[in-house]
This record gives structure tokens, C-alpha cells and sequence, in this order.
């Protein structure tokens, strides 16, 4: 009987030791996405979830229409009010919105040129324009302006689609004079580019040209993270550090396809096959942890028969290449990745960090008579 507990507590070592040693890919913690909660509203138009009031109990969508109106509801799906202005009006944003967030009883939204500012009636209070001009991608239904503490006291941090370079992206300069955001102070108002390219990006080890490297980002307080979405490294940045260091770490993906870039000087030749790169879609702080949802791409060897119809390619590479999440702990472990629902598409996570998501309507049988927003929660197992 010693021998046998003696032999137990030697194997149990063993198997301590070696997992020390050797590292596995992910933590033997389970996550899940549970609904808890959903709110309807009474509309047939396409929203998209922007921002949340959670103190007040406000919502703020976007609708997809001509000029994008914004809508403002209540808990209980009622619409408040709603912002529906030609994108040329004086009192508008520009027709395309990137972003909408709540700073107290005012209303923050993004468009291509600036950032602009409204009560909770929609009554205009000002608009911030850029100093330089938008370029590259026009990107909608984002959430690409948050609010944050920072060295320079509370700000605003904007992903406005491009850098502040006036270099385009097949030069090597662009990539020299590159930042990935704006740290816009609410004392100074000034559009101040952060965050150049970290030596460990692809985008500077590749020695490669890129078109459209986009961001994908979260904030806690002063706390970021974010990603450049066709890299596998994520980056945390105190905002409070005037050095605005940033720490990277690799993401635990089971699979990612990296599209290479071109020769500095070139085109990107679009006229051949690709692969599909991968793409880290969003991030989310819940609590202390990351939720990374992405997805993985396909190699174009894998890539379906271009014999198939539009429509029936794009439903193959769907079936493919789906959306699927994982989980990054404060001591940078990732959890075992998993698919996501196809019942619903995750949007934004208010500062009391409840998940809300749209139902996503592609997999429903029957047109919906209202728009339906879960209320989500993460749960460790």
C-alpha cells in the first residue's frame, strides 16, 4: 500500500513537473457565453448597437439607412429619440459612423472627418475635425472612439482608419512615420498620433508593403490593449505612462493565416488568388480578462471551386472560415478556442462589464418583426 501512494505522489510529480517545464497551449480553465437578459424594439430597420448608458439605462444604435440615424432607447426598447440628418448638415457627422460612445449626459460620435458632440436629445454641442485628412478605408458600425484616463487627463483615443502620415502604404516611410490611433485630450482637444509600429510587428519584421492595416481595440480606465487585425501579437499600453510603452504578447490562436504583403514601391496584386489572411475581429474587456473573437482565414490551395456561384462560394467560405473566441487571463494564458453562436453576434461591453449582442437574423427561418439585443455573460467553469 506505501509503495502504491508512493508511486501516486512520484507520478503526480512528474506530471506537475513536465507541464512547468514544457507549457501547453492553453489553461485547462472552460469558458462560456450564457444569455441572461434581451431587450426588443420595436422597429423592422437593420440597428447596430453603439454604445450603452448603463446608469441611465440608455442604448445608442445606428441604423443602416441613408445618412446612418442614430437611435436612442430605453431598457424596456422603447426609442427615445432619433438623429436623421443629411451627411452634409451643418449639425451632422458626415452620413458614416465609426463609432458612438455616452461621456456622461453628452453623446460622442465618429465620422470620416472628426469627432462630434450632442446632448441626449440629439441637440448638437460641437464638432472636433481633424487635422488631417481621412484616407484609406471608411469604416461603419465600429466602436473606434472610446473615452479613457491618460497622462494628458481624460481623453478621447480614436482609430480613424489611417495614419497621420502623408506617405502611402507602399513606402517604406509610411510605415516608419506610422501610429495606430489619436489621443485626443478633452482639455486641449488636439489630434495627437500615438503608438508607432512595435519592432516585433510584422508590418516592420516583414520588410513587406500592406494596404488597409486596420485596428481592433479595447479600454478599461487607462488600461488598452489592441491589435493591428492581420498580426498575431497583442499589445497592452497603460495610457497613465507618458512613454505609452507597449508590452506585446503572442495570441494563442489554434490557426491563423498570414497574407503576405508586397515589395515597397509595388502594387498588391489583386487580379490573382489569396488567401483569405486571418483576422482578429474584436476585442473586449470583461472584467480582467480579454475576449478575442476572430477568425482563422484559409489558405488558397483550401480556398472552394470557383465553378460555384457567388453565393454559393460565400457560404462554403463562411462554413469555412467561421467566427470563433477565446479567452486571455491577466497572467496571459488563452483558453481553449471555441465557435461562436450562431444566434447572435457580440457588439459592445458597457463599463459595468455586462456583454450586449445582436441577434443575428441570417439564421432565423422568418423575417423578424423586432430587433432583439441579448444581454451576455461570461462564465468560468
Amino acid at each position: 500500500m506505501r509503495s502504491q501512494i508512493l508511486s501516486l505522489l512520484v507520478s503526480c510529480f512528474l506530471l506537475f513537473s513536465c507541464s512547468e517545464k514544457t507549457g501547453t497551449a492553453y489553461e485547462s480553465l472552460e469558458w462560456e457565453l450564457e444569455i441572461v437578459d434581451s431587450i426588443q424594439i420595436q422597429t423592422l430597420e437593420g440597428l447596430e448597437l453603439m454604445g450603452i448608458h448603463p446608469e441611465k439605462d440608455l442604448f445608442l444604435f445606428s441604423v443602416s439607412a441613408s445618412n446612418t440615424p442614430m437611435l436612442l432607447t430605453n431598457s424596456n426598447g422603447e426609442i427615445l429619440h432619433r438623429f436623421d440628418v443629411p451627411k452634409d448638415a451643418p449639425t451632422g457627422f458626415g452620413g458614416i459612423t465609426s463609432g458612438g460612445i455616452f461621456m456622461g449626459d453628452t453623446i460622442v460620435i465618429q465620422g470620416p472627418r472628426g469627432v462630434y458632440f450632442y446632448d441626449l436629445e440629439f441637440n448638437f454641442l460641437k464638432g472636433l475635425k481633424r487635422t488631417y485628412p481621412p484616407k484609406g478605408m471608411i469604416y461603419s458600425g465600429f466602436d473606434h472612439v472610446r473615452l479613457a484616463d491618460t497622462y494628458a487627463g481624460p481623453a478621447l483615443i480614436s482609430f480613424s482608419g489611417s495614419p497621420q502620415t502623408d506617405f502611402p502604404p507602399n513606402r517604406k516611410e509610411y510605415y516608419e512615420g506610422y501610429n495606430a490611433m489619436d489621443l485626443i485630450p478633452l482639455s486641449t482637444e488636439e489630434f495627437l498620433p500615438i503608438l508607432p509600429l512595435h519592432p516585433e510587428s510584422r508590418f516592420v519584421k516583414s520588410g513587406e508593403a500592406f494596404n488597409f492595416i486596420s485596428i481592433t481595440f479595447a479600454l478599461s480606465g487607462s488600461q488598452l490593449t489592441f491589435s493591428h487585425q492581420n498580426d498575431t501579437l497583442l499589445y497592452d499600453v497603460d495610457l497613465l505612462d507618458p512613454e505609452l510603452t507597449q508590452k506585446s504578447v503572442g495570441i494563442r490562436f489554434d490557426n491563423f493565416v498570414m497574407k503576405k504583403g508586397f515589395p515597397y514601391g509595388g502594387q498588391d496584386d489583386y487580379s490573382s488568388p489569396s488567401d483569405y489572411a486571418g483576422q482578429v475581429s474584436n476585442i473586449y474587456k470583461v472584467g480582467d480578462v480579454d475576449l478575442i473573437k476572430y477568425y482563422s482565414g484559409i489558405k488558397k490551395e483550401n480556398l472552394p471551386p470557383t465553378t460555384l456561384s457567388r453565393e454559393e462560394f460565400r457560404k462554403e467560405t463562411n462554413r469555412m472560415n467561421p467566427s470563433k473566441w477565446i479567452i486571455r487571463n491577466s497572467k496571459n494564458q488563452f483558453s481553449q478556442p471555441k465557435s461562436s453562436s450562431p444566434k447572435y453576434r457580440i457588439s459592445r461591453v458597457d463599463s459595468q462589464g455586462r456583454i450586449w449582442a445582436m441577434q443575428d437574423v441570417y439564421s432565423l427561418e422568418e423575417e423578424p418583426e423586432v430587433v432583439t439585443v441579448y444581454q451576455i455573460k461570461l462564465v468560468q467553469k
